[in-house]
């Protein structure tokens, strides 16, 4: 698949960053409303499902590290 031509990269580029940032703003608000851990209810179920996430964000953040070295 090739991207038209009149479709530069920075344009491409700055849509996606946008959206990341939109995504991040939606985790952070999600975070905050998440069971706490002194709720009564909290089971190990929740415990698996944040260590799943902290393992994407560690991919994704890994994947930016990388972005970012090549940069430079």
């Amino acid at each position: 698949m090739t991207a038209p031509q009149d479709l530069q990269p920075v344009s491409v580029y700055e849509n996606a960053h946008l959206i990341a940032r939109d995504l991040l703003n939606d985790i952070c608000r999600q975070l905050d409303g998440a069971i706490e851990p002194d709720d009564r209810n909290l089971r190990w179920s929740h415990a698996r499902a944040m260590n799943r996430i902290n393992a994407q964000l560690s991919d994704i953040a890994d994947a930016l590290d990388t972005m970012n070295l090549r940069n430079r």
